[in-house]
């Protein structure tokens, strides 16, 4: 009967509960614990301020690279130095800690040369830093402070290591700086010294600064050229400054700057124009009647005495070349001058032009 199908399920299923029951439940695994920072390894002690204060250079030597680790009394660019530090494991240990991974650098007379670093990194054994001073960019500021307004005795600068940005390491250390290397100041000198002399010899035998055309009678000398003596100071100058420079800081390829180039183009041009309007092209080249009278009479006078214009421009060339010249021994560079004072150059050339087209024509 169907009543008794239903009353042996049920039973079925009451057994089957108190089986399920009866059975152990199974112990609990611990879950995995969470990936931590423990298993870091622990980052460097870093030195605490009185533990850095006891850091100092306590010995400076010069070297020659590349030549067997050869001393020398004192040092020039290009050369190297060895710095040598009471405790440099806790000056490494600062660099390791420092803000944004500083790196140790060279400080001479108390100023930081980023570009400088050590070459090989260290030697913790014998607590000793190589560097090489090389001049860069980045360190143009640095180098100018120290080899500006150069002299033939050595200088003595003070020398120390430290973090980029942070204050050197304390040092009593000083070290001897050949800011003109003599080598290079003897060959320099007398190349431009027979450079200089040969020009002058041609300027006073030849007509190389004298106004262009056949002389006025025999035995006569045509009038120094205002123009060309512009020309050919500027020339000078500009050679001996790129001389000087290279021969200091080793630049060579750098130093031009465009105030020089409108330094040159503006005699250039004035050179140009004056031998123009001295002889218009399509004239027959005809003898002059004026006659020299002396390298300062010549570039100062026209056929009418001592002109203003004249006199305006020379004054303006003498000025600016002291300037250019004492900024190029006080910075090791070629100046640069401002758009204004050049447009005044301009303008004065252009005067003596003018006035030249009206006041000496023959």
């Amino acid at each position: 009967m169907p009543w008794r199908w239903l009353v042996a399920a049920l039973f079925a299923l009451a057994w089957a509960g108190a089986a399920a029951e009866s059975v152990p439940a199974a112990p609990a695994v611990p879950a995995a614990p969470a990936a931590t920072g423990a298993s870091v390894a622990p980052a460097a002690t870093c030195p605490t301020p009185q533990q850095y204060a006891k850091v100092t250079v306590t010995g400076v030597r010069a070297f020659v690279p590349y030549r067997g680790d050869a001393p020398l009394a004192e040092v020039s660019l290009r050369d190297g130095i060895v710095v040598t530090v009471n405790d440099l494991a806790m000056l490494l240990a600062r660099e390791q800690c420092s803000p944004r991974q500083k790196k140790i650098v060279l400080f001479l007379d108390g100023r930081p040369l980023p570009d400088i670093r050590p070459y090989p990194p260290s030697n913790p054994v014998a607590n000793t830093l190589n560097f090489v001073l090389n001049r860069s960019e980045t360190s143009r500021d640095v180098w100018t402070h120290l080899l500006g307004r150069p002299q033939f005795r050595p200088r003595q600068l003070a020398v120390s290591v430290g973090i980029e940005d942070e204050y050197p390491i304390a040092s009593q250390q000083t070290l001897a700086l050949r800011v003109i290397p003599m080598g290079w100041f003897a060959l320099w000198t007398s190349l431009f010294t027979v450079l200089a002399g040969a020009f002058l010899l041609l300027a006073r035998r030849s007509d190389v600064l004298r106004d262009p055309g056949p002389a006025p009678a025999p035995g006569q000398r045509k009038p120094y050229s205002l123009a060309r003596t512009q020309g050919a100071v500027w020339f000078g100058l500009v050679l001996a400054a790129y001389l000087f420079i290279g021969m200091i800081t080793g630049d060579y390829a750098t130093t031009i700057t465009p105030t020089v180039l409108a330094l040159m183009g503006i005699s250039a041009g004035t050179v140009i124009g004056s031998a123009l309007i001295d002889r218009p092209p399509g004239t027959e080249q005809v003898a002059g009647t004026a006659v020299s009278r002396g390298w300062l009479a010549d570039i100062l006078s026209d056929r009418y005495g001592v002109s203003f214009h004249r006199f305006q421009m020379a004054s303006w060339t003498l000025v600016l070349a002291i300037v250019f010249l004492q900024q190029v021994y006080r910075d090791l560079a070629m100046p640069d001058f401002d758009v204004t004072l050049l447009g005044l150059m301009g303008i004065s050339a252009g005067t003596y032009l003018g006035l030249k087209t009206t006041a000496e024509a023959k």
